[in-house]
């Protein structure tokens, strides 16, 4: 009995701590990645994990063993099926509706943790505490604080797991999956070593088992004009081509990379215009921080004047999905590609002196934007290697919203002063569009003029993540 709780123990753990790396990664593409949603997401999780300790040992009292055995099959039963029917197709509809009518962006955050993850959580989260109600060892003081100790290590290792093996191999959706088959296989492996006959937890677990089987070996319906689709560590990318013979590379259900397939060039103007002026000034060593679907590098590399284009991006697919799926050819040797953190790679240019005629950042989809590459550390951190800098942002059109005037205020604080165009990349309804900025000046671009450094975006102490979702 004691084997079959360590068991339990090791693939409960596992689903536990898979489900808060999933939670984390399904909010990322809406919210991007920052500390207010990690915190939220983990004290929920938590909460969850806890309340039965605290509510559990009156009730666990009053149940009989048959009870007992009844309840946590059921309880792992209902988990799966709010997982499988619930929080893995309703997850980014609650954040997204939750986020648009909720004042507050931490309230949206933690209704939405609530709603997706509390019950399955607290529900499976039972079943090692139960179990202990009905199985009776020796010493079972000192081995109930032994499995503490080895669920604790086995839920930090299946986190890890989770990220570096699952995410990659079988990608987002279907870890979630996995995650709801593990439960059902507990929920199997228990019912059949209590009950000898045929009864209804046995048809239960053995039903939910085939159910989570069948789903994890299914393949996902996939729309004809959707080229290729994955949801991998980092982004959930698609590439799809439309009625206007575009092909179209989205990261986390936003546009990163357009082009026509006719003329296989981009359509996007902040990569016209960013391209005119690379080769205006007649740059040959050049480098771009994200990668997208590779379209300014790669018609970049087609002028003879262009010797080399570093390209960095910290998802390693991006480079292999453009040349199979979305360009349908093979990058230019000119191109080299650096599956790295931004930060980690300038660092190491800065440490090892190299320097770049211009610098391309091109990293900043609206909400979904990684915090550490808007502050003034980061910046600074560029003119280090590059005299000459193009940044492209999206934001609201008239520069008002609290987000613009601190991050255009960071920017001109980190180089001194800058330049902007309003390249117009969505329709006149829109609130937003496509800002370049630059700290070379130009005749195309309007100096900002910035009043005061007051509110700028510093690493360790800022209001990017709220500021974003005001906007």
């Amino acid at each position: 009995m004691s084997l079959l709780i360590y068991l339990i123990s090791f693939l409960e753990w596992f689903t536990t701590l898979s489900i808060e790396i999933v939670a984390l990664r399904n909010f990322t593409p809406i919210i991007g990645t920052n500390s207010i949603s990690t915190s939220i997401i983990l004290w929920v999780i938590l909460l969850a994990l806890s309340y039965w300790y605290f509510i559990g040992w009156k009730k666990s009292k009053k149940l009989k063993k048959e009870e007992i055995k009844n309840k946590v099959i059921l309880n792992l039963s209902i988990a799966w099926f709010y997982y499988v029917f619930f929080t893995f197709i309703v997850d980014k509809l609650v954040l997204v509706n939750l986020l648009e009518y909720t004042w507050s962006y931490f309230i949206a955050i933690l209704l939405s943790s609530l709603i997706l993850f509390f019950i399955p959580v607290f529900l499976a989260s039972q079943t090692i505490p139960l179990l202990s109600e009905i199985l009776k060892w020796d010493n079972v003081w000192e081995k109930m604080w032994k499995l503490l100790f080895f669920s604790t290590v086995w839920s930090f290792m299946w986190s890890v797991v989770t990220s570096i093996v699952l995410f990659p191999s079988i990608w987002v959706e279907k870890t979630a999956i996995f995650n709801s088959f593990i439960l059902s296989l507990i929920a199997l492996i228990l019912a059949s070593s209590w009950f000898k006959k045929i009864n209804f937890p046995i048809i239960i677990s053995i039903i939910v088992f085939l159910f989570s089987s069948l789903l994890l070996s299914s393949q996902w319906y996939q729309s004809k004009n959707i080229i290729y689709k994955e949801a991998n560590s980092y982004h959930n990318i698609q590439v799809v081509e439309n009625e206007k013979n575009q092909r179209i590379l989205l990261q986390n259900h936003w546009y990163a990379s357009g082009i026509n397939i006719d003329s296989w060039e981009s359509y996007f103007k902040y990569i016209k215009e960013i391209k005119s002026r690379i080769l205006d000034n007649n740059y040959n060593n050049i480098l771009v921080i994200w990668a997208a679907g590779f379209t300014l590098p790669n018609e970049l590399s087609e002028y003879d004047s262009i010797n080399k284009i570093d390209v960095v991006d910290v998802d390693k697919n991006l480079k292999s999905i453009a040349e199979t799926y979305f360009l349908q050819k093979n990058l230019s040797d000119k191109i080299i590609f650096y599956s790295q953190p931004s930060r980690y790679f300038i660092k190491n240019k800065i440490s090892k002196k190299k320097k770049y005629d211009a610098v391309v950042i091109d990293i900043y989809v609206w909400k979904s934007l990684p915090p550490q590459t808007l502050t003034y550390e980061f910046f600074t951190s560029l003119s280090n290697i590059s005299d000459d800098i193009y940044i492209n942002i999206i934001t609201d059109k008239k520069l008002k919203s609290d987000f613009s005037k601190k991050l255009l205020s960071t920017l001109d604080k980190a180089f001194w002063e800058i330049y902007f165009k309003d390249v117009n990349q969505w329709k006149n309804s829109s609130n937003k569009s496509n800002f370049v900025i630059s700290n070379i000046s130009s005749s195309w671009y309007t100096r900002y003029l910035n009043l005061s450094w007051k509110d700028i975006y510093y690493d360790n102490k800022n209001s990017i993540e709220v500021d974003l979702f005001n906007q």
